[in-house]
């Protein structure tokens, strides 16, 4: 029989092991946390990088249609527009210096601006000083060299270079948080199975212990007094670690909603500078026929200033519009994050079998058929399940190959506890490279085409696994794609965080 004074280290092991790996764990954890609220940084900084870049210009823009205005008319309103523009564009000028200063290749494409910039103010300012000192003939001259156009061009390419940046940078932060969220779970799950097989082997190890000592020396009574302190010991720690996870736990659901609420702020506050330049917009482009009405009709310098501020109209409303797509996709997003959910029975044929009939009118002028199998019944969120058939229907119809009979199947396969949907086409298919991509924001695959923001999937996603579920996709080019659903056959729904977004209206632009 093995003394316990033999077993003594093994128990001080298993007592080490409990503290190493709670403070891996712990330490893991607090590093992981601080990384993924670092790079939360990074995305405000972007957004605000862009809407920043979306201002500067806009401000040039609108001190160039102020001094247009000012030459065409003569009158003081648009010479003090001029001259707002110009004044909010120097503001928001020294504002992007200061966000991109810690940013080399922004900085460099910024420097490289500035010329330009200087460039397109002077010729501003010189048409204005023309026009006020009686010479306006001359500067109609000066604009109809079309130099401002092309600096005015240079301008807005080297923006659009920079917006691209910024949104590829604020993409690959997003890529690493969906990095990292798996990475710190698994972390806290590892720990605390570590922990619990501690646990179960010093317990053998105790109640071993306890049945030597009923035979051993009264001698190693003791002994088994500093067994049952390290076994308090490990009790505590294994409290205090569960402890630790439900703190990371709640930090990192606080984290995700007030990711949810920045992403409302940002777009909110997006919005209201996005409002004020469709008005002024709309203003311009009422005044336009007032504008040129002076000038005699057959004037060629007149009909090309007038095909340049239509042209300059409809790129601000195209860009508005634009725009106001994506503030209106974020916000559907951080809404969908947050939405109650209610499970209720649902007869999954009846309610697909409703939106087939939706899509019948697309689908009968694409020569499309679709067909549904027996589908079981299942108790889930009614709204959510519309939701995520209706965007798959939709792409599936969206993308049919040209010239081929249209067929789109809906089966399932039951499981236990699950029931695996797949929503099936013969269509165009989506690249292998392509099949993660999809279900990124703003991130759609081949030939842009087709309508869309390229939120559909990403929106399906976060409903699909809100309501315990998930989905994959499985294509080949030119075949066809198969999405695959798999949802709970019982779902309940679980208390959540409440903090919601509330709506607001869109712009028509």
């Amino acid at each position: 029989m093995l003394r316990p004074t033999a077993r003594s280290p093994l128990q001080l092991a298993l007592l080490m092991a409990g503290f190493a790996v709670i403070a891996v764990t712990s330490i893991s954890s607090i590093w992981l946390t601080d990384r993924i609220n670092g790079v939360s940084d990074e995305v405000a900084h972007s957004l605000q990088v862009n809407a920043a870049l979306v201002t500067y210009i806009a401000a040039l823009r609108r001190a160039e249609s102020g001094q247009r205005g000012y030459l065409v008319t003569g009158r003081q309103s648009y010479l003090d527009d001029y001259r707002i523009g110009l004044q909010r564009n120097r503001e928001i000028g020294e504002q992007l210096a200061g966000l991109i200063a810690e940013d080399p290749p922004q900085r460099e494409q910024f420097l490289q601006l500035q010329p330009l910039v200087h460039q397109k103010l002077v010729e501003l300012e010189r048409v204005v000083a023309m026009k006020e000192a009686g010479q306006g003939v001359s500067a109609l001259a000066l604009l109809e060299t079309d130099e401002g156009l092309r600096v005015m061009n240079e301008i807005s390419g080297i923006i659009r270079g920079m917006l691209d940046e910024e949104m590829q940078a604020s993409d690959n932060s997003q890529r690493l948080v969906d990095r990292l969220n798996p990475i710190l779970f698994i972390v806290n799950f590892a720990g605390s199975l570590t922990i619990a097989a501690l646990a179960i082997l010093a317990l053998r190890l105790i109640r071993r212990n306890s049945r030597d000592l009923l035979s051993a020396h009264a001698a190693l009574e003791q002994s088994a007094d500093r067994l049952a302190l390290a076994n308090r010991a490990l009790e505590q720690a294994n409290t205090n670690l569960e402890h630790r996870v439900a703190e990371r736990t709640a930090d990192l659901s606080e984290a995700n909603e007030e990711i949810q609420r920045f992403a409302f702020v940002v777009s909110h506050d997006m919005r209201t500078p996005l409002v004020n330049v469709m008005g002024f917009t709309g203003e311009i482009e009422a005044l336009k026929e007032e504008i040129f009405a002076g000038l005699p009709a057959d004037d060629p310098a007149r009909q090309r200033q007038k095909t340049e501020l239509g042209e300059a109209i409809g790129f601000i409303k195209a860009s508005i519009g634009k725009m106001d797509r994506l503030i209106n996709a974020v916000l559907r997003l951080s809404r969908a994050g947050q939405r109650e959910f209610h499970p209720q029975e649902i007869d999954l044929r009846s309610l697909l079998r409703g939106l087939a009939d939706q899509f019948a009118h697309r689908a009968q002028a694409a020569d499309c058929r679709i067909e549904i199998d027996d589908l079981p019944q299942i108790v889930s969120d009614r709204l959510a399940i519309e939701q995520i058939f209706s965007n798959l229907l939709d792409n599936a119809v969206k993308y049919l190959r040209p010239g081929v009979a249209g067929e789109i199947t809906i089966r399932a396969e039951d499981a236990a506890d699950t029931v695996a949907i797949r929503v099936g086409d013969n269509g165009r298919g989506i690249d292998p490279r392509d099949h993660e991509r999809i279900f990124e924001l703003f991130r759609r695959s081949g030939d842009p085409d087709q309508p869309g923001e390229g939120i559909g999937l990403a929106h399906v996603r976060i409903v699909v696994r809100r309501i315990g579920g998930s989905i994959r996709v499985s294509s080949t080019p030119a075949t066809g794609t198969i999405f695959t659903v798999t949802l709970p056959k019982q779902w309940k729904a679980y208390p959540e965080a409440s903090g919601r977004v509330p709506e607001r209206d869109r712009i028509d632009a």
